[in-house]
């Protein structure tokens, strides 16, 4: 109930409120207000009315990755792009466009809806008076890319199972989202296992109760009190949503630094490591001062589909594939372990810790790729740009799971897509037009940051792992009731066995009941009306008519900065790993060509400013005791954010105010 809620909410504020920021961060908005609403504040109620039936802590927490799952699929996590791909082209084709003489011929007719019936225009347009919607014209298209989707989530997956070892226990990957989430609930001050109430009695979480914390959530809350009072002009807001405040440009041809204050941004910063904080910004200041100083000296990039942001981001971008490659090599012993695990040999791993066994994950891995090869080769794109396309997008997706794991950068976005990447890689003169139409419909999933990023089920197994721990506390109060024959905890086997069923049925409900919401919507009100509306992403076809119309391909400049950005990035890693004192961290070269980054990079420093000022003021302790602070503040602008749907909804439906502008 609660994950079909979440999507169908997510959508609602987009398409009514035009609200599209709150699904696109990897902790959002649309996903936290419901839970504190409909979850979280339900909970503390029946802890104080019915205590042994209240929800415990890991309960919570349960309960909260599978929201967050849920969560990936509405409106620009997944749904909004999607539909894009199967609404536009017989809607939108015209004779100006020249769609219909350009690709039409090579677009496979059962990824797109039909308007042979008038599916497409009814959904743009609006039902008549009798009509019903045609479901019908739905299946195929649906289905089919839904098949795909799913093969790259279960493909994903089975990556996480074969590298969650080696991230969470290896590498000591610190899962920053995650400890926010742990904090928030109160998970690492209830050790219950759901048969006896914690000791302390309190039906609040720990930190809830700090001053601290009730500074944070009340003075943000109060700051987005008085904000709804300026949308009737009675006095300035105050910058804390990511208003542009401010733009520093440092000479002609540079880029401007936008200066840009945002609360939920900072109060998730706050939990990053310095280290990552300080080269984040440092390397954003870079790259405004790069691409100026190339700019003025002339030394311009010719590919702009390849990477947009030019020279400075194909060296990023580099940094990212670096990273990747790099990572996986330093695993490379782990990775042994798995295949000989798989091949029913007796190693140090156990299958029991892992959301599925490591035999399932290789097979299932195999599988889940052939099966998108499969795919797309039968919608028209020749085999080995199908592979070139796969390996790019499963390198970028893996980057940015890798990156917010030990980063926590919610905001992160792809800095390119995979599809778009591969015409520039190989040049567009050099793909048949049936390879580069396939290739725009890339943008149904090579574009998602969130979805299909691995970010969610990566998070799910850190989780799965946490609330093990947390329960082991809790079984040592009642062992004899909790082990098997085999001397194992029995919840354990029991948690972990179905963890992935009820991820993928997280997922399922949220995904179904927000395309559900959105086609209803669209042939009831017409989707050209809505704020949402999968139209406003017609330049996706159009994309596929410039590639067909200019040659592009990546220059010899091009690949120079990408290898240059491949070098400087691996060296900084092995530089780090030989030297743990250097302050420079690889993380902060992957990500600089980031579009969100460099819309936030503001809030980021500042959070590493005040992280300095207290480590060296305070030390841990100091930092520690500061934490439910920015807790409080994220709080407080998730119920700001619940405000201002409220304020919007009553009195500026018609021009709505917006929350959230990173």
């Amino acid at each position: 109930m609660f994950a079909a809620i979440v999507g169908v909410w997510g959508v609602f504020v987009g398409n009514h409120l035009g609200y599209s920021k709150t699904t696109v961060a990897h902790m959002p908005s649309s996903f936290l207000l419901p839970f504190f609403l409909l979850i979280f504040g339900p909970t503390l109620l029946m802890r104080r009315l019915m205590a042994h039936r209240a929800l415990t802590a890991p309960e919570l927490l349960i309960i909260f990755w599978m929201g967050m799952i849920a969560s990936t699929a509405p409106d620009r996590a997944m749904i909004r792009y999607l539909l894009a791909i199967i609404t536009v082209p017989h809607y939108f084709a015209s004779s100006e466009n020249q769609w219909a003489e350009m690709f039409f011929t090579y677009l496979p007719e059962w990824a797109v809806l039909s308007d042979a019936r008038g599916a497409a225009r009814g959904f743009y347009e609006g039902l008549t008076p009798g009509q019903s919607i045609p479901w019908s014209d739905w299946a195929f298209p649906v289905f089919w890319w839904l098949s795909f989707l799913g093969a790259i989530l279960f493909t994903g997956a089975c990556l996480i199972v074969i590298l969650r070892k080696q991230w969470i226990e290896h590498e000591r990957l610190q899962f920053p989202l995650g400890q926010v989430a742990i904090q928030l609930l109160g998970v690492d001050s209830d050790p219950s296992d759901g048969k006896r109430p914690p000791k302390d009695r309190s039906i609040w979480p720990v930190c809830y109760r700090t001053r601290m914390f009730q500074i944070g959530c009340a003075g943000t809350f109060l700051m987005m009190v008085w904000n709804c009072g300026s949308f009737w002009s009675l006095w300035a807001p105050f910058p804390i949503t990511g208003t542009p405040t401010l733009s520093i440009v440092f000479g002609p041809g540079f880029p401007p630094l936008v200066l840009r204050l945002d609360a939920f941004i900072l109060a998730f910063a706050y939990f990053i490591h310095v280290d990552i904080l300080f080269s984040v910004w440092l390397f954003q200041l870079v790259k405004v001062l790069e691409a100026g100083i190339l700019n003025r000296i002339g030394i311009l990039s010719t590919a702009s589909t390849v990477v947009p942001g030019g020279l400075v981001s194909i060296q990023f971008i580099g940094g990212m594939i670096s990273f990747v490659l790099v990572g996986l090599w330093m695993a490379r012993h782990h990775l042994k372990e798995v295949w000989h695990t798989a091949l029913g040999r007796k190693t140090s791993l156990n299958n029991q810790e892992e959301l599925f066994s490591y035999r399932m994950a290789g097979v299932g891995l195999v599988l889940g790729f052939a099966y998108l090869v499969g795919w797309l080769h039968s919608a028209g794109l020749s085999i080995p740009i199908t592979l070139l396309l796969l390996f790019f997008l499963f390198v970028f997706y893996l980057a940015l799971a890798r990156v917010i794991a030990e980063a926590g950068l919610v905001d992160l976005d792809l800095a390119i897509n995979a599809h778009a990447f591969t015409v520039g890689f190989v040049g567009s003169s050099n793909l048949p037009a049936a390879d580069l139409t396939v290739l725009g419909l890339g943008s149904a999933f090579a574009r998602n940051w969130r979805t299909f990023t691995m970010v969610g089920i990566s998070h799910v197994a850190w989780f799965q792992d946490y609330v093990g721990r947390v329960k082991e506390i809790g079984r040592q109060r009642d062992i004899e009731h909790t082990k098997n024959k085999a001397g194992e905890p029995a919840f354990q086997k029991k948690q972990i066995s179905g963890t992935f069923l009820w991820v993928s049925l997280a997922f399922g409900t949220g995904a179904a009941w927000a395309l559900i919401y959105t086609i209803s919507a669209g042939y009831i009100s017409g989707a050209q009306n809505l704020r949402a509306n999968p139209g406003l992403h017609s330049p996706f076809y159009q994309l596929i008519v410039t590639w067909m119309n200019n040659a592009t391909q990546i220059s010899p400049l091009e690949i120079g900065f990408l290898v240059m950005g491949m070098i400087i990035n691996s060296l900084i890693m092995f530089s780090r790993y030989l030297f743990t004192w250097i302050p420079l961290h690889p993380i902060g070269f992957v990500v600089a060509a980031s579009g969100d980054i460099g819309l936030t990079v503001f809030s980021l420093f500042l959070a590493w400013l005040i992280k300095v000022i207290i480590l060296r003021v305070g030390s841990v302790r100091l930092y520690t005791r500061v934490q439910p602070l920015f807790l409080g503040i994220l709080v407080g602008y998730v119920l700001g954010v619940g405000l201002y749907y409220t304020v919007n909804t009553l009195w500026f439906a018609d021009n709505p105010y917006g929350a959230e502008l990173y």
